[in-house]
């Protein structure tokens, strides 16, 4: 079984994979940013890399720490940072999160460059004072022809983004006897308007290849 996950180097760095194969689509670039206004109480971390190129998370001990999704809480508990995540994953999820725990009015929006504005909209509609950080960017790769023969060869590819599905789809799209795997709904509604099949993959259960087994 020839299995390739699909995420950027340096994310997710703490799920085990033996007999997988990661074959990133694209690179995650820091930026710079400021942090001089400390005036918030809550802090909202809208993916994985937005934690790990932040660098000020020595300063979030006494906030209020959302987090998106199951990654970007395990990405947080490898700095000892335990955040609330949404019962069901997405920014509708998340929101409902926000609202019944969140601590005063200032909030902190840490993402990446062009990354979902929903929550940042809905909590300024509710009169709330919202900064934001862009801390990092996606950078596709200038070619990928290089990358075409594994996949060719690959039974199974998982998608931890929606944009490492997207790439694929566009630059690789080999389908013929291919299982797809995506990590959360909105990565399964992207690749099933496509029209083609995927399946929900509990990315961060304890033995990653066991779960991929039992569930093609």
């Amino acid at each position: 079984m020839n299995i390739i996950d699909t995420r950027a180097k340096g994310n997710f760095e703490f799920v085990e994979m033996n007999s997988i194969k990661n074959i990133p689509l694209f690179k995650l670039v820091p930026i710079e940013y400021s942090f001089e206004d400390k005036n918030f109480q809550n802090v909202i971390f809208q993916s994985s890399p937005a934690v790990e190129n932040f660098r000020d998370l020595n300063s979030l001990q006494d906030k209020q720490i959302f987090a998106m999704g199951k990654g970007t809480e395990a990405t947080l508990l490898q700095s000892n940072l335990v955040a609330k995540i949404p019962t069901s994953p997405g920014s509708d999820g998340l929101m409902e999160t926000i609202k019944e725990n969140s601590k005063g009015d200032d909030y902190l929006i840490v993402k990446g460059e062009g990354g979902l504005d929903q929550i940042e909209n809905e909590l300024k509609e509710m009169g709330k004072n919202v900064k934001q950080i862009c801390c990092y960017k996606r950078e596709k790769f200038q070619n990928y022809e290089h990358l075409k023969e594994d996949f060719e060869r690959a039974n199974i590819i998982i998608f931890p983004s929606k944009f490492s599905a997207e790439i694929y789809f566009k630059e690789i799209n080999f389908t013929h006897q291919k299982t797809f795997l995506g990590i959360s709904p909105r990565i399964n509604k992207y690749v099933e308007s496509l029209g083609f099949k995927i399946k929900l993959l509990d990315y961060f259960s304890d033995n990653l290849e066991k779960k991929i087994k039992e569930i093609i």
